[in-house]
């Protein structure tokens, strides 16, 4: 029996304090949002002000919905606001986990508004996709990715031919999203990933209202699966991770639909048939729903009473919807033919489409002869819930459902089973990526478990009391999700996009190529091939030494221009080598004269001098450095190797060598013992610019020297004298709010790790005025001793 509400008097208490932790949260972010412009916002004053408001706004709120469902039952929509606790006695900042809450703890009064307002399901389903859209989107990759990524971001624009299996679903269904009119070709494919993942939820909402008949249960579990950190990893950068889930969970809905009656039997298992041959043209694990949909084809024949020549009728047309589909996979052939100029050919075709090359990472006996399956899975499944103890409402949902609709209960489970199954025998390093179907389906139970609980307490109990108690369940996992954010956020710059953009802005002769690493092979090839940078470039990657010295020696004997991004000892000796920015051009004929560009100087190193240099003030492929290029000659034999080093100086002080060991000329790769004659040879150097408070004139000088010269040996000379900007901001790093006075604090960049007795150099980006020099005090803590 539901108990009275609360007394008018208590429940707008109630709704200020909820309003006074709102309101105090408010002012924190936008604290550290606005420092140092604002100080004034962290001031006692101006948190009482921001308190005060909110406790205000809030019970304003809770007056007008008191008017429509009870003074009590008003409170539910403004509980979630004390979300701002978790942040507000946390003295760590974390801008991202801060913000990031208070606007979970708004989406939450907003649906628990909804509650009371309407009972329509449209309304909550849009509160969940405007909120996991505008998550997905906000740390959406803008930029080339790695692995598959990078290969579908190339691949969808030129519709190409994808690693096996090749997923023609996923490239046809991505590639209207690259006409988009904004943003790089590689964010358009992005935002195709999300929106496929976006969907996935949506459905997945849908499905949990059905099961659970709730729609805040439902919008809360299918919230806390979007937000996972796999699954949310995935929908921000291009894989097929997400479509994938997108027609699992299409699948589920509509078998628990075929399951619960309110579908026509014969007509609505021919279109499950239909959206599993998608399944399979997408990711072939879809196959591991057939049990589950077996089971239920056999379900449905049971309650419709099929006799044997109905059955018979049936499993072709079943068959004949499933296999046509799959002629999407005519695609492969199609445009085999077309990107490589030749057949495609049975054999291969058929090896590509069923994965021939992962086969043996595919082992059925490993869930008996391997037992650390076992952990290695069950690691993954528990690490999407933490805490892990929140996973007991999944098995209240399990069995709660159990006991009402077994079917329902054992085509979940027989799914669940397959794809933990499969997880078990195979043996890849992002396993946990073909685990989303399982972690899917342990939000489902745990969402019906959540409504279970709901469905209790509202009836006897009221509406604020299921809403405390799923928020509180809830809670954790958001507040784990929120402080994701900067892990998961793709969004920021790539240094290694703006590193390529840098190296194909040069003047490369027409149809040079470019043998590059694994590493710096996918933003050059992204480039050139998905936003048009030198088509005439010919830029490749090989599987290891041999094959690069093989291509190298191919290419130079047909007289093409040959760079390397990627460093292939032993060169000198056999060809001439010189830097070419940050490549390093390899020819079988000496440079024997400066190029125009560059600027002429005589200054004498023993048996070398320095005849010019060429300086970018602002490096094209890393705009926080000055790029330098050195033109060496040598005068006469040189009889030993001699490093090269680099320095700022000026501004009355000098800096220590950059870096601090020195190196060969041509990027590490030309020893001066292996020069010819009086060539000119090009070397490259990156250094990393003063940051200034304001602008100064710092000499770039340059010494040469046996390795090992200790700093204080070194003679200097001045090649060019350049003018240095002050700094405006420090580009990455730690944020800091650090007040004392006059001075403030914003943000710290250091490196992650350093050595004992190692020179530490930490870069503070701040502001201050007083005459009174600002002490910042360190404290250093290995790193078993950091919290």
């Amino acid at each position: 029996m539901q108990r009275a509400n609360w007394p008018g008097w208590i429940a707008a208490g109630a709704a200020f304090i909820c309003g006074l932790s709102g309101g105090l949260g408010a002012s924190r972010v936008l604290y550290e949002a606005l420092f140092p412009r604002a100080i004034w916002l962290g001031q006692l004053p101006a948190a009482v002000l921001f308190a005060l408001l909110g406790g205000a706004l809030a019970l304003g709120t809770w007056g007008w919905l008191a008017r429509r469902a009870g003074a009590e039952a008003a409170i539910a929509p403004l509980f979630p606001l004390l979300l701002a606790l978790a942040f507000l006695v946390d003295p760590v900042v974390q801008l991202a986990r801060s913000r990031f809450l208070l606007a979970l703890a708004l989406w939450l009064a907003l649906l628990l508004s909804l509650r009371l307002l309407t009972q329509r399901r449209w309304p909550a389903a849009l509160l969940l996709a405007v909120l996991v859209g505008a998550v997905y989107l906000l740390t959406l990759g803008r930029h080339v990715g790695r692995a598959d990524t990078f290969e579908f971001q190339v691949t969808v624009p030129a519709l190409g031919i994808a690693h096996p299996t090749g997923y023609p679903l996923y490239l046809l269904l991505s590639k209207p999203f690259t006409w988009l009119p904004w943003g790089t070709v590689a964010a358009r494919v992005n935002v195709a990933t999300a929106l496929f993942g976006m969907l996935a939820v949506l459905l997945l909402f849908v499905l949990l209202w059905r099961l659970g008949k709730y729609q805040v249960p439902a919008a809360l579990a299918a919230l806390v699966f979007a937000l996972a950190p796999t699954y949310w990893s995935q929908a921000v950068e291009a894989e097929v991770y997400t479509l994938h889930s997108l027609l699992v969970v299409a699948a589920l809905l509509l078998m628990v639909r075929l399951l619960q009656a309110e579908a026509p039997g014969s007509r609505w298992l021919i279109a499950l048939a239909v959206l599993l041959g998608f399944g399979l043209t997408n990711h072939l694990t879809t196959a591991l729903l057939l049990p589950a949909a077996v089971l239920t084809f056999y379900f449905v024949g049971q309650r419709e009473r099929w006799d044997r020549r109905q059955w018979w009728r049936m499993i072709p047309r079943l068959l004949l919807a499933a296999l046509l589909p799959l002629l999407l996979y005519l695609y492969l052939p199609l445009r085999w033919a077309a990107v490589n100029g030749e057949a495609m050919g049975l054999a291969r075709f058929v090896d590509w489409v069923i994965g021939g090359r992962f086969q043996g990472a595919l082992q059925l006996r490993a869930w008996l002869d391997d037992p650390t399956r076992y952990t290695v899975v069950g690691r993954l499944l528990l690490a999407e819930w933490q805490p892990a103890w929140l996973l007991l409402v999944a098995l209240l949902g399990f069995i709660w459902l159990a006991r009402r609709a077994l079917r329902t209960v054992l085509i979940l489970f027989v799914t669940w089973l397959a794809f933990v199954f499969y997880a078990l025998n195979y043996y890849v390093p992002d396993l946990n990526v073909f685990l989303l179907p399982a972690q899917m389906l342990m939000a489902i139970w745990w969402g019906v478990g959540l409504a279970a609980l709901w469905g209790w307490l509202d009836r006897r109990r009221g509406l604020l009391p299921a809403s405390v108690l799923a928020l509180l369940l809830a809670a954790p996992l958001l507040a784990c999700a929120a402080g994701r954010w900067t892990e998961i956020d793709r969004s920021e710059p790539d240094e290694r996009v703006t590193w390529a953009q840098g190296v194909l802005a040069q003047p490369l002769p027409q149809g040079a190529a470019i043998l590059a690493d694994s590493e710096k092979f996918p933003p050059l090839y992204y480039l050139q091939q998905a936003e048009g940078y030198r088509p005439d470039l010919h830029i490749t990657v090989l599987p290891d030494e041999a094959a690069y010295r093989a291509e190298l020696g191919a290419r130079l004997a047909a007289g093409q221009p040959v760079y390397l991004a990627r460093f292939l000892p032993g060169l000198e000796g056999q060809y001439h080598l010189r830097s070419a920015g940050p490549l390093l051009e390899v020819s079988r004929s000496p440079q024997q004269t400066l190029p125009a560009e560059a600027t002429e100087v005589d200054l004498a190193f023993g048996p070398v001098r320095l005849a010019g240099y060429q300086v970018e003030p602002v490096a094209a492929v890393d705009p926080a450095a000055t790029a330098l290029t050195l033109y060496w000659q040598a005068t006469e034999t040189v009889g030993e190797p001699l490093y090269v080093y680099t320095r700022w100086a000026g501004a009355g002080e000098a800096q220590r060598p950059l870096p601090p060991g020195g190196q060969h000329p041509a990027g590490n790769s030309y020893p001066t013992v292996a020069w010819k004659g009086e060539e000119v040879v090009a070397d490259y150097h990156l250094l990393p610019r003063p940051l200034l408070g304001s602008a100064h004139d710092f000499d770039l000088q340059v010494a040469l020297a046996p390795p090992f010269t200790p700093g204080d040996e070194l003679e200097w000379q001045t090649a060019v004298t350049v003018p240095i900007a002050p700094a405006t901001e420090l580009a990455g790093g730690t944020p800091l709010r650090v007040w004392a006075g006059a001075h403030t604090v914003a943000r710290i960049a250091a490196p992650r790790q350093a050595r004992p007795e190692e020179q530490l150099d930490i870069y503070l980006a701040g502001a201050g005025e007083s005459a009174t020099p600002f002490p910042p005090q360190f404290v250093l803590l290995p790193a078993e001793s950091a919290p």
